[in-house]
């Protein structure tokens, strides 16, 4: 029988927050110049993302196959770990984070940038592999967000009524310390479809006029 998703959820943020506190703890002993300090942090970060990164994605297939094998769909399919090659992005964020040290500042003030957006690229890979897999399973109806009773509005909003995602156009809308997972929604249950106002939150791109109608039903709403 699978795990509750708010247990699996639990356990996806313990894992991203060992992640943060394994390079939260390295960071005070970087010492050099700027350019140095970057240097380490370009090879350290990704490489404690990494570590995890597998960890992520397998404990979410694993859940997935749990949840599938509850319901019994008509039709096999075994989930698969996905895990998005980022490491050019994941170099950029870290040289984004790093700017603060040639302005004056120190590796404190790096971290703020830094740790909350290492949780999100550990989170990730197990939010992928629960959408991406609903893509490709037959038997899935779509994926809804689980979120904390603490999230923000935001968070709030896209898990809002269990709504289930089944449009292959949206994706899985994160900001910097959010703490929501996915979970796969499966044929022959009783679901309730996203809203237009969660579907364009979900969207890859939003329009400044989208954004600004998203606002204000937030402020309205939640």
């Amino acid at each position: 029988m699978a795990a509750p998703a708010s247990q699996v959820r639990s356990a996806l943020n313990a894992f991203a927050d060992s992640g943060v506190a394994r390079l939260a703890a390295v960071l005070p002993s970087l010492t050099g110049s700027p350019d140095a300090i970057r240097a380490d942090l370009l090879e350290l970060a990704p490489s404690v993302i990494f570590t995890y990164t597998d960890g992520s994605s397998a404990l979410a297939a694993d859940w997935y196959d749990d949840l599938r094998d509850d319901v019994r769909p008509s039709k096999a399919y075994a989930a698969e770990p996905v895990v998005a090659d980022r490491a050019e992005k994941i170099g950029r964020m870290v040289a984004w984070a790093s700017q603060p040290l040639f302005d004056g500042g120190g590796t404190d003030q790096v971290a703020l940038r830094l740790l909350p957006e290492v949780q999100k690229e550990i989170a990730r890979p197990f939010r992928d592999t629960i959408t991406t897999n609903t893509r490709r399973d037959p038997s899935a109806e779509g994926w809804r967000r689980v979120a904390s009773g603490k999230g923000c509005s935001f968070c709030r909003m896209l898990s809002d009524r269990g709504a289930v995602y089944k449009q292959d156009t949206v994706r899985f809308a994160s900001h910097s310390n959010c703490h929501c997972s996915a979970e796969p929604v499966f044929e022959g249950l009783h679901v309730v479809e996203a809203s237009p106002f969660q579907y364009v939150a979900s969207q890859r791109r939003t329009s400044d006029k989208d954004r600004a109608r998203l606002r204000e039903y937030l402020n309205a709403n939640y």
